[in-house]
């Protein structure tokens, strides 16, 4: 009898964890929109999780003596962004976000033109992908042309920062924000708290690059983060089989 009371009392404690991954599926079902994967640099990737996940992110390079774009965060692949633009030329439904790694203003009128006719050709249309640079003053190009862009901020460690140095890119990041010449800024969440009480005119993507979607609902950040309509995006972690 006692061994069955005490199963029983298990059970009670047990029920709670076990309701954990159902409530957080949900959770994570409701900002479906939101929660974006990170780095899908391969296309294999891409079609792994492509019923787990509505939208995806990649680092991109841009390569002019190929007429084309690379996947690959330091180096270019053999992988063409072209795959991914018929990804969305078949499904309408769905986005990308591409990191364009070595965007500048020398090169930002060349690569727009490029984008435009591989979007041409995918069937795939602008509204679908999000365009974002470390350069916010290259991306004006593609912003004039009807792309939603979003200039990558750099920002040092806080606690490596004086009080002074924190004003200081506070104000350059305010001035990046009114140029006109982007639509969102971009940032690792751990800078969350860091800017979200400024009065921005544009809209905040992020990424928490370390957790796994269903992981989100346990972090009081990750949860402002879902909560906050003026963020649009948030990119999480999922390595799989084709992880690069």
């Amino acid at each position: 009898m006692k061994r069955r009371l005490g199963a029983v009392f298990l059970l009670v404690l047990c029920l709670p964890l076990l309701t954990i991954p159902l409530c957080n599926d949900k959770v994570v079902d409701h900002y479906i929109d939101k929660i974006w994967l990170h780095r899908t640099n391969t296309i294999e990737k891409l079609h792994e999780f492509e019923g787990e996940y509505k939208n995806f992110e990649c680092d991109v390079l841009f390569v002019p003596e190929l007429s084309d774009f690379r996947t690959g965060h330091d180096t270019p692949s053999s992988e063409s962004l072209g795959l991914y633009l018929d990804f969305l030329g078949k499904n309408p439904g769905r986005e990308l976000w591409i990191d364009l790694k070595n965007l500048n203003e020398a090169n930002s009128r060349q690569a727009e033109s490029l984008l435009t006719a591989m979007l041409a050709r995918s069937g795939a249309s602008k509204e679908q992908l999000i365009v974002e640079s470390r350069d916010w003053k290259a991306l004006r190009h593609f912003t004039q042309e009807g792309y939603y862009t979003s200039c990558y901020l750099d920002i040092p460690h806080l606690d490596e920062m004086s009080d002074r140095e924190r004003g200081e890119r506070l104000d350059s990041i305010q001035q990046i924000a009114r140029s006109g010449a982007v639509e969102a800024l971009s940032f690792p969440a751990s800078y969350y708290g860091f800017l979200r009480d400024l009065d921005f005119s544009v809209d905040l993507l992020t990424w928490e690059h370390r957790r796994w979607a269903w992981q989100l609902p346990f972090f009081s950040r990750s949860r402002a983060i879902l909560k906050d309509g003026r963020v649009k995006v948030v990119l999480v972690k999922e390595k799989g089989h084709y992880h690069q």
